[in-house]
């Protein structure tokens, strides 16, 4: 039980560093981002929020398609919370 418990930790830990990547100042963004763009931008939201601590970091990107792009950063930003919580609450216990 441990062993997965871990593992799923690691997990989460490595698709949160994924969506911290660098980019440089000056970069403009090739393609516009989606609702799937949207989902993990909201995801990787609460984590970026620490980043720009810091980083000069965006949590938003821009150019997005509007209001999908709208849709997805918030059910990703609400499904990260939960994670978050569930993280914690595991690692406080083990």
């Amino acid at each position: 039980m441990k062993k997965t418990i871990l593992l799923l930790l690691i997990v989460v830990a490595l698709i949160t560093l994924m969506g911290c990547g660098y980019v440089e100042p000056g970069n403009i963004q090739a393609e516009v981002s989606d609702f799937w763009d949207g989902i993990w931008h909201g995801m990787v939201a609460p984590y970026t929020l620490i980043v720009r601590i810091f980083k000069d970091v965006g949590m938003y990107a821009i150019p997005n398609t509007g209001w999908w792009y709208d849709f997805g950063f918030i059910l990703g930003v609400t499904g990260a919370i939960p994670l978050g919580w569930l993280a914690a609450l595991i690692s406080f216990f083990l």
